[in-house]
């Protein structure tokens, strides 16, 4: 079961600094709308002001990490022409949204591994992993309902860890 949630930005269409919104603030020098490219994204996909977005007032650029949903989306979707087809573009970002979201549901059932729990709480964390897991690797519109299933499945399960943890 992969467990590496590591960014390879080198393999994504930059979805961090284009399918996300932003506000200008303490974590971002200006305003970006959801599904408008960052005016600091160059055409290959990658940051013009890369090695100064601290100094320039980026650094929710530098706290950002989508533990590889990025890549994961964006090889969904590489032989489709989302730059031209907004519609496309749409389904690639929402690819990403519950991409985003199984990784770090994924992660924190990872992390929950060196927890004390009962036996039969750790199958059932196994279980919900292994589901999270097969969705990440298999992940595409058609399955969008199932994946919303698991992730209530596993939101309901950290609830009932949280009580157990608690008592």
């Amino acid at each position: 079961m992969e467990t590496d949630f590591f960014a390879d930005c080198s393999k994504c269409f930059a979805l961090c600094c284009t399918a996300l919104a932003f506000d200008r603030g303490s974590q971002f020098a200006h305003d970006k709308a959801a599904g408008q490219p960052c005016h600091h994204l160059a055409s290959d996909f990658r940051c013009t002001i890369h090695a100064k977005r601290e100094e320039l007032g980026y650094d929710g650029c530098e706290e950002f990490d989508c533990l590889g949903a990025g890549q994961r989306a964006s090889a969904a979707f590489a032989g489709e022409n989302w730059r031209r087809d907004p519609s496309v573009a749409r389904r690639l970002y929402a690819s990403f949204s519950m991409l985003l979201r199984l990784q770090e549901m994924r992660r924190a059932f990872v992390t929950a591994a060196d927890l004390e729990i009962d036996a039969a709480l750790h199958k059932e964390r196994l279980s919900l992993l292994a589901s999270l897991s097969a969705q990440a690797d298999t992940y595409s519109e058609e399955n969008a309902a199932a994946v919303d299933q698991t992730l209530k499945d596993c939101r309901a399960f950290l609830r009932r860890l949280r009580t157990a943890l608690a008592a």
